[in-house]
């Protein structure tokens, strides 16, 4: 695994007290986003934290106030709105942002399923195996996205489920999407580059 990520304090503070209550509150949830790579893959800055969260609806409105509890900054009834009419959620800590995505795909609790909790200094996060991670940038597929991609392969030669991939991927985008295309090549140039 790649050495862990320098987080500003604030970044940190946020993630851990975060995570506190995702974890209390046994919340399903993994870490994605760039501090998600940056702790399967190459360390990069980030601003932000990005979290996939599956949580039953009658759950959702105390866990947002425990949240408030511990120093984050929402409006509760905007926030519970969105998360069910647009499947996401955002909120601050300090002047870090939070945002979250509803695992509403199958494929989404699958990279739930297969997230593992992470110390920290001295505490755990769930965080997406590289796996994951590599799959939910395959279907945003930014530049930044395919930057990251090609971190993740380059990070973790050799060790990676690559068929779990090309069969969650496929089952997403048909054979003749530029993705698939495009996701080869980054895997011959950098996961794979001298095969034998």
């Amino acid at each position: 695994m790649s050495p862990r990520p320098t987080l500003s304090d604030d970044l940190l503070q946020g993630l851990k007290l975060l995570a506190r209550v995702l974890n209390e509150r046994k919340t399903d949830y993994a870490l994605i986003g760039g501090l998600g790579v940056a702790l399967r893959g190459p360390i990069r800055t980030t601003r932000d934290i990005d979290l996939m969260v599956n949580i039953p609806q009658m759950e959702l409105p105390r866990l947002l106030e425990s949240l408030i509890e511990h120093g984050f900054s929402m409006d509760v009834r905007k926030s519970i709105g969105d998360w069910n009419s647009e499947h996401l959620l955002d909120f601050t800590f300090g002047h870090v942002r939070v945002d979250w995505i509803k695992a509403v795909l199958p494929v989404f609790k699958r990279i739930l399923d297969r997230a593992a909790l992470e110390n920290i200094g001295q505490w755990q996060v769930r965080v997406a195996d590289a796996e994951g991670l590599l799959l939910l940038k395959l279907i945003a597929f930014r530049p930044q996205d395919q930057e990251d991609i090609r971190g993740i392969l380059a990070a973790n030669p050799g060790s990676l489920e690559m068929d779990w991939v090309r069969s969650e991927l496929s089952e997403l985008v048909t054979s003749d999407d530029e993705r698939t295309e495009q996701f080869e090549k980054l895997v011959a140039e950098f996961y794979d580059p001298h095969p034998t």
